[in-house]
């Protein structure tokens, strides 16, 4: 039970009876919801080789509880749709704050009362180096953070939306990467450009090459090169220095776990039983390298063979949907919007984020691990899903327009017809009338 479960299970109650509602009424976006019915039938259907029901079970009213929350988002309004954005780039100001100070003292602030870590030092180059964790317990699961955060932030900034949402979104955009910077995550930092990219072609677009925005091009180009003099040197020794092994463990982890997933291809070896099952299934004894994995609870470090083997190809196909399916409709919103527009841009960044997700997971566990990140995630399909929504009833109210003022508009823009006299097709010489003298001397 989390607090974000708790207020998307109100807003529905709200939606269902209609309190402070104009029109109640619970509006169901069909791929959002039968998408991830389709996972947790899946889930359901690998409790045939689950040694552990309650484990599953567990899983299951998890994932059910972020389906409530996807569709909880996707019924706000437009102007909530804006806000939440907007609280989501406030609140990743203090999330970075809470990260400068842990980097900087080296101490959880008295954090651990509510179940944080103890600083992560990571041994680089042979050396201890501090990573902060800031309110996301551990360095790793705060990179998943800022990798969501940082394309729903720049979207905004980059946005034509009101000032107030721009100024968010970039000062968002900059805690965003001094806060990642400082969880040492390297495959993180790895997303960013790829993200910063993206959202250039989807929500900027033509106006890349305007004067104004190689002016501020510019000037971010300097303020980048100043902020490398500084962050640089540590950047390239955590991507080229000696990591302790860290990496090199992630290969033998997948091979084990492939093997693992080999015997229960279909329906996997049951949702949220991998961990105490890898070490006890594994035959090929890379579960346990080196005697740092042998706890019965650890995972591999891979989202995507992680679910493989937990609910098989059936349960895969149907999470590749969920995802597949969103990251599309994001994309279709922002081209189908005029440049700049912020609703767009939103659903936009939140496909961005992701693919960005999903990127981190070719080498980390993800959103698997930790249920705030999933209800990131799952916020952001219901973002797009809200956007949808409001851009299908703008089509609407827009048809409607058209169509009262339609024959009226009509009327006023036909020309009048003057009617003119039939006369001969080619022009003639005019008839002189003739006199009294042509009659002669007839009366």
């Amino acid at each position: 039970m989390s607090v974000a479960l708790l207020v998307a299970a109100a807003l529905i109650v709200a939606k269902l009876t209609g309190l402070g509602e104009d029109a109640p009424g619970l509006r169901l976006d069909r791929p959002l919801v039968l998408t991830q019915l389709g996972f947790l039938i899946a889930g359901l259907l690998s409790l045939s080789n689950a040694t552990d029901p309650a484990y599953l079970w567990f899983d299951t009213w998890r994932f059910a509880g972020l389906l409530l929350v996807s569709v909880a988002v996707s019924n706000l309004s437009e102007s909530d749709i804006r806000t939440l954005a907007l609280a989501i780039c406030a609140l990743c100001l203090v999330q970075t704050a809470v990260a400068g100070l842990q980097y900087v003292s080296g101490s959880e602030l008295g954090l651990s009362v509510l179940g944080e870590e103890q600083i992560v030092e990571e041994n680089i180059n042979f050396s201890a180096q501090r990573r902060a964790g800031g309110l996301k317990v551990h360095p790793n699961i705060l990179g998943y953070y800022y990798e969501f955060v940082w394309p729903l932030a720049l979207a905004l900034a980059l946005s034509r939306g009101p000032l107030l949402l721009r100024l968010a979104g970039a000062a968002g955009a900059a805690s965003a990467l001094v806060g990642v910077v400082l969880t040492l995550s390297r495959a993180s930092w790895l997303t960013f450009p790829v993200s910063a990219a993206l959202l250039i072609l989807l929500v900027y677009r033509d106006r890349l090459f305007s004067r104004t925005s190689l002016i501020v091009l510019g000037l971010l180009a300097i303020v980048g090169a100043v902020a490398a003099l500084y962050a640089g040197p540590l950047i390239w020794e955590r991507l080229t220095a000696d990591d302790g092994g860290s990496a090199a463990q992630r290969g033998p982890l997948n091979a084990a776990a492939l093997a693992l997933f080999e015997q229960f291809p279909i329906f996997g070896v049951g949702l949220n039983n991998f961990g105490n099952q890898f070490a006890v299934l594994d035959r090929t004894g890379l579960s346990r390298l080196a005697g740092l994995f042998d706890r019965s609870n650890h995972v591999v470090h891979n989202l995507h063979i992680l679910i493989l083997t937990e609910v098989g190809v059936v349960g895969y196909a149907a999470f590749a949907l969920v995802f597949g399916i969103g990251i599309a409709r994001g994309f279709r919103a922002a081209r189908r919007a005029p440049v700049g527009d912020p609703l767009a841009a939103i659903a936009a960044a939140c496909a961005v984020g992701l693919i960005a997700h999903l990127l981190h997971g070719l080498v980390d566990p993800g959103f698997r691990l930790n249920l705030g990140i999933a209800e990131l995630l799952y916020t952001g399909l219901g973002l797009i899903a809200g956007v949808r929504a409001a851009q299908r009833r703008r089509a609407v109210a827009a048809s409607r327009a058209v169509a009262s003022t339609g024959p009226i508009s009509a009327v006023r823009a036909r020309p009048e017809r003057v009617p003119s006299p039939r006369g001969p097709s080619r022009a003639e010489p005019p008839r002189r009338r003739p006199s009294l003298a042509a009659y002669g001397d007839r009366p």
